[in-house]
């Protein structure tokens, strides 16, 4: 794609979703910032950026409300296709400076529940890998305590899933342990595992990766 076709793609993106929260009783108006950005402005402003494959993600502002940035996360996705119903957790792992964070988002009928992070200091020859089989781990200890018997696992190291279903083989320690929690939960929860692309703005992906990356950050 050229140049000056994803930025004609992005430019109608743009106006698209524009026409789509207006029927959702919230009108903007449409600026063409760059080659990468456009911004839709009303009561927020919120942009929207490709990048030179076409893929788009939204941006919003970090003073804006919870309650508005869910609203408009869940719209863009909306205008997208996608939809959450059912639970679906989103895992990431972040490596750094000898630590390891992980991160989970859990959406429950298309509204998010909970923001799970935290770090960990041992164990850690797996790098990023050990944050995302933790991240894994909590998310489904949390649907236990739940009750949930049936998740959507959204992931973008596919060794989370091949482990699991035994298309690659656990041969340490730390994978064969992960084998077994999913065995232990999948005896009372039905998992699904959802493909996720990584680092192209896939909206939730990106929260679960900022989480696990403030883990690390704030990790004593």
């Amino acid at each position: 794609m050229t140049l000056n076709n994803w930025t004609l793609a992005l430019k109608e993106t743009g106006y698209e979703f524009a026409r789509f929260l207006e029927k959702r009783s919230l009108c903007c108006s449409v600026t063409i910032i760059s080659e990468y950005c456009v911004e839709l402005s009303n009561s927020v402003v919120l942009r929207l950026y490709t990048d030179r494959k076409g893929n788009k993600r939204i941006v919003l502002p970090s003073f804006l409300s919870e309650e508005k940035s869910e609203w408009l996360l869940f719209r863009w996705e909306e205008f997208n296709g996608r939809n959450y119903d059912g639970v679906h957790l989103f895992v990431d792992g972040s490596f750094m400076d000898n630590k390891v964070g992980y991160g989970v988002l859990v959406i429950s009928e298309n509204r998010i529940e909970k923001r799970i992070n935290g770090c960990l200091k041992e164990n850690l020859e797996m790098r990023n890998v050990t944050g995302e089989i933790e991240g894994v781990i909590k998310a489904l200890e949390y649907c236990m305590r739940k009750g949930y018997r049936k998740a959507f696992i959204h992931y973008d190291y596919m060794g989370l899933r091949s482990w699991a279903e035994g298309e690659w083989k656990a041969k340490n320690k730390q994978t064969r342990k992960y084998v077994e929690r999913l065995k232990q939960f999948s005896s009372q929860i039905d998992i699904e595992w959802v493909k996720a692309r990584s680092h192209i703005g896939e909206t939730f992906n990106e929260i679960a990766d900022k989480l696990a990356k403030k883990a690390v950050e704030d990790c004593g």
